[in-house]
């Protein structure tokens, strides 16, 4: 009878098992347009961690078993995938990200809107308020403004645009004054139209549109006042730009006919 041993068993040799872990990992990560770089570093670092395990198992063949090529396999898909993903990931990229900034503009411009079309409910509620409390007198347009910067559901407006910045303020209609994106500025106003002088209220509100910007308006008007240049001697009282002035003098005289001629 021989005295046989049985051969010990052969252990992994060390950074194959990391090896073929990051090669797995390479492949999940190029199949994702985000993770690309990672997957590209993963890939090299099972390149790398395969040829060391390699070379040990060959230097120690007794005391490790041989590396298979799984870790080599998965790291060079990883790689030529990452390679592959990135045009495709750019024209994703330069189809999608104009297409959601057109929808995110386009989702600010509607909450703008709204914020314009409340400021103008609640000023047309304010105007009719004090118009049945004192109907006689023609309502304060500065006055209107004050109360509606007070008024707790203009307050709880929110400027879609820009967070920090309040939903409507008072401001002017002064050339080159500027309006801050998002936020429902209100002013006094006047416009005079065929002698009629008409106060209001207006509203405006700007918002991004691709790379210009678009104003969205509104107004309220307070009253209207007509303005009496002259009047007449029979009574009639003649408003500035109604229409062609009547012509009050006497119609000439027609001339005699002359005698015939003998």
């Amino acid at each position: 009878m021989s005295d046989t041993y049985p051969a010990p068993a052969l252990s992994q040799a060390p950074g194959a098992r990391a090896a073929k872990i990051c090669g797995i990992l390479a492949i999940g990560f190029a199949l994702t347009c985000a993770g690309i770089p990672i997957a590209i570093i993963l890939g090299i670092v099972a390149l790398v961690k395969q040829g060391k395990a390699k070379r040990v198992a060959r230097a120690a063949p007794y005391q490790y078993e041989p590396v298979p090529a799984t870790a080599l396999v998965t790291g060079i898909i990883g790689l030529a995938l990452s390679a592959i993903m990135i045009p495709v990931g750019g024209i994703v990229s330069a189809v999608a990200i104009p297409a959601f900034l057109i929808q995110r503009e386009r989702a600010r411009e509607a909450a703008v809107q709204s914020n314009l079309e409340v400021v103008q409910k609640q000023a047309q509620t304010l105007l009719a308020d004090l118009q049945v409390r004192q109907p006689a007198r023609a309502p304060f347009q500065d006055a209107l403004l004050e109360a509606l910067t007070r008024d707790p559901v203009v307050k709880a407006l929110k400027n879609p645009v820009s967070p920090e910045l309040p939903g409507f303020m008072m401001g002017t209609a002064a050339r080159g004054a500027t309006i801050p994106l998002g936020t429902v500025v209100g002013w006094a106003a006047e416009e005079t139209n065929a002698g009629v002088t008409t106060s209001l209220l207006q509203f405006k509100a700007m918002v991004r549109q691709g790379r210009e910007d678009k104003a969205l308006e509104a107004e309220v008007v307070t009253h209207t006042q007509e303005r009496v240049q002259r009047q007449t001697e029979d009574g009639w009282q003649v408003v500035e730009g109604e229409g062609p002035k009547p012509n009050l003098e006497p119609p000439a005289e027609a001339p005699a006919p002359e005698a015939p001629k003998r």
